[in-house]
């Protein structure tokens, strides 16, 4: 399998062309915590502010909130948005209109040190879901987002010792992942059966219940996310060479399936992914800028080094918490993606 360089933002992977259509790039000063709502992009840090690709300036809808804001998601029905400060203590549960429905917490242990673990996301009778771990760092609990209705208490709880960090669900809202941290500090990854703990909530107090961390021992999780309902995983860079077992050798990026339990392929890196997200069914990796990997098989398929997104190869952060996901919103029914530097934001359309 050949990728064919035609120009920079054009690139041919055997009868697939992946290829950076357009690009808008607007002037938006302390520009944070974008968002997709409905097709419009929004930094929602701003007061929920509206941004127009025509270079007008956006409106807000309510004033701006506190400096220590500055990542944001949405659930997959599009009826809630969660804005956190990445390295604090505090979350906003909004409206799509930036109404503040209620405020959430996290314990303040190590807070300032990693990302704040918090997910939306459809629950199997149809409301939307909050996961996060409200009282200690070390307890998942699942709630009803809009009213804070607890699903997951139970008297049996004892959570082993675990950082959960960067939460992410399965589109279908089976799974659960946890790209967390245990002590002393190294990176690892959790993976959760979601649906069976909403019937029993001690089945997330282990270190994953379906993937076994320890087929990661050789190297720390740089970042993970879904692609459908299976699991990216992307590794640190270690000096060490990558080992022919089965498990993930440093900067190395795969794709593992909870049906199977097994790796789908793996592929060796020349440069750190870092976190990633799915993007117009394929891998964004984010350390430093931007870079596109085929779903199939890993493989290289567009960069664009023009665009910085920090640093980041780590749910532990500290003060550069203003990286990696905390940059970029996808849109994904319009095969695209915005990324802010603070100063600016660069939306890349995809076809």
């Amino acid at each position: 399998m050949r990728v064919i360089l035609v120009t920079w933002s054009l690139l041919v992977w055997e009868t697939v062309v992946v290829r950076e259509v357009h690009r808008d790039v607007v002037a938006v000063a302390d520009a944070k915590a974008l968002v997709w709502i409905e097709g419009r992009l929004y930094d929602v840090a701003a007061g929920c502010r509206s941004v127009l690709v025509d270079g007008s300036s956006g409106s807000s809808r309510f004033s701006r909130y506190g400096n220590q804001f500055d990542a944001a998601t949405v659930s997959p029905r599009g009826d809630v948005v969660a804005l956190m400060a990445s390295t604090g203590t505090k979350a906003l549960l909004m409206a799509p209109d930036g109404r503040v429905i209620r405020e959430v917490n996290r314990s303040y242990y190590r807070a300032d040190a990693y990302r704040y673990p918090l997910a939306l996301c459809t629950l199997p009778d149809g409301r939307t879901g909050l996961v996060h771990c409200p009282e200690s760092y070390k307890q998942l609990e699942v709630e009803v987002a809009l009213t804070g209705e607890r699903l997951t208490t139970g008297p049996d709880r004892e959570p082993t010792d675990f950082f959960h960090s960067r939460l992410a669900v399965s589109s279908d809202g089976r799974y659960l992942l946890s790209a967390g941290w245990v002590w002393h500090p190294w990176d690892c990854l959790a993976v959760y059966d979601l649906h069976r703990a909403l019937s029993e909530p001690a089945t997330l107090d282990p270190l994953g219940n379906v993937f076994d961390p320890r087929r990661l021992v050789q190297a720390e999780v740089a970042g993970a996310c879904f692609l459908g309902e299976d699991v990216v995983v992307s590794t640190s860079p270690e000096p060490n060479e990558p080992d022919t077992t089965d498990d993930l050798a440093p900067n190395m990026l795969a794709l593992w399936s909870p049906t199977t339990g097994t790796f789908i392929w793996r592929a060796q890196l020349d440069l750190p992914a870092g976190d990633v997200i799915a993007v117009a069914g394929n891998i964004l990796a984010l350390y430093d800028h931007p870079r596109l990997h085929n779903a199939t098989s890993g493989e290289l398929i567009a960069a664009w080094p023009d665009i910085s997104t920090g640093q980041a190869g780590s749910s532990i952060v500290w003060n550069k918490s203003f990286s990696g996901p905390a940059r970029v919103a996808v849109d994904q029914p319009n095969q695209r993606f915005a990324v802010t530097d603070g100063e600016r934001i660069t939306i890349i359309h995809l076809g």
